[in-house]
């Protein structure tokens, strides 16, 4: 049986740099506690435009932390990037983060995947699952 091993982040282009954004154990405590929902109930917000804006603003900033951003670095991201714009223009980046998170995404299927992303690597190189040939 050849079973590959889902990633849980994703990479896009946010404010003008193209970044990683997952959600880790503690992103995901956090965002929970910020949010009063659990992660499922989070995602089925979202999906039934049932949103709060922390549902984005936050799924958003925790992911960049998880990615690989400091604190500060995805506290300013927020603040000067997304609370200025109209809120629903991030409702599906922060759907497919939290997507990446519970169903997880195949290795080179995630929109805009890439090795090339400006954020450093958070995890050792070890952890990463070695490549299959068929």
């Amino acid at each position: 049986m050849n079973e590959t091993l889902r990633h849980t982040s994703i990479h896009r282009d946010l404010a003008g740099r193209r970044r990683k954004l997952e959600l880790r154990l503690g992103e995901i405590g956090e965002l929970e506690r910020i949010c009063g929902a659990g992660i499922g109930a989070i995602l089925l917000r979202l999906s039934t435009m049932q949103w709060r804006y922390d549902d984005i603003r936050e799924t958003i900033r925790l992911g960049l932390q998880g990615g690989g951003a400091s604190e500060p670095d995805a506290t300013a991201i927020a603040l000067h990037y997304l609370d200025p714009r109209p809120k629903g223009e991030f409702l599906q980046l922060a759907a497919d983060i939290l997507n990446a998170c519970v169903v997880g995404v195949e290795p080179g299927k995630a929109e805009g995947e890439t090795e090339e992303s400006d954020a450093p690597a958070t995890s050792p190189l070890s952890m990463r699952s070695p490549e299959r040939s068929e």
